[in-house]
């Protein structure tokens, strides 16, 4: 308040003195210390407004720092690339995105039978779907073909010479196993995982000297050990 009455008495001050002096020119002569007072009333003083942009200064409410903590946030696991071991062989999973997965496989085993030890090669190929993770748990579903051989190891002859066993080349079979799946991976470490699953799956196969063909439904559980690389 007191500065916008100095402001406004700035403003009127020549007029005023114009004034005194048409009226008393005589007077204030003779008066010096008058004068010399109304002198310094005329004499512009220095403007008190600050007539600077509002931006060159900084405000005293504006804070130079935020007062927020940043807490940098965890790496994300290993999710590209994956080897995986089982009892049976090993699989190569290669995930295009985060939740879509393709994997080669290759298993290979041993059974008896009545003719002899059967052994098996499986060679195949599996898409994944994954379910965000949810506490170190994925859930997923999927899709397999497989191309499947097996041939007759060590063949039991006993009490029946002429079996057909002993024919060159029997027992060799090709055929394919195809199902769907559902499971779960389970994240052990930061790049390591248990997966473990379970569907049903069509198995044919047709035997090379006899040419007999079988085709089951089975449902087939498979687990593995994945190490993510990358």
């Amino acid at each position: 308040m007191r500065r916008e009455a100095r402001i406004g008495f700035l403003l009127a001050a020549p007029l005023l003195a114009g004034v005194f002096l048409t009226l008393g020119r005589t007077a204030l002569a003779a008066d010096s210390p008058s004068r010399s007072a109304i002198e310094d009333i005329m004499e512009p003083q220095p403007s008190q407004l600050n007539l600077s942009p509002p931006g060159s200064h900084p405000s005293p409410l504006t804070s130079s720092t935020t007062g927020q903590l940043v807490i940098p946030s965890e790496p994300a696991a290993p999710h590209r690339l994956a080897i995986g071991f089982n009892d049976l062989g090993e699989q190569l999973r290669i995930h295009f995105k985060r939740d879509w997965a393709v994997e080669q496989r290759f298993l290979m085993g041993t059974a008896s039978s009545d003719f002899g030890t059967v052994h098996a090669n499986v060679f195949g190929l599996r898409g994944y779907r994954f379910l965000p993770e949810r506490r170190r748990f994925r859930l997923y579903v999927g899709l397999e073909g497989d191309y499947v051989t097996t041939s007759l190891r060590s063949v039991n002859t006993t009490g029946n010479p002429s079996s057909v066993a002993t024919v060159s080349g029997f027992g060799q079979t090709s055929g394919y196993a195809m199902g769907g799946f559902g499971g779960v991976e389970y994240r052990l470490l930061k790049r390591i995982a248990l997966d473990l699953d379970i569907g049903p799956y069509m198995i044919g196969v047709k035997e090379k000297v006899t040419g007999v063909s079988d085709a089951s439904l089975d449902f087939v559980a498979n687990t593995a050990i994945n190490v993510y690389l990358f």
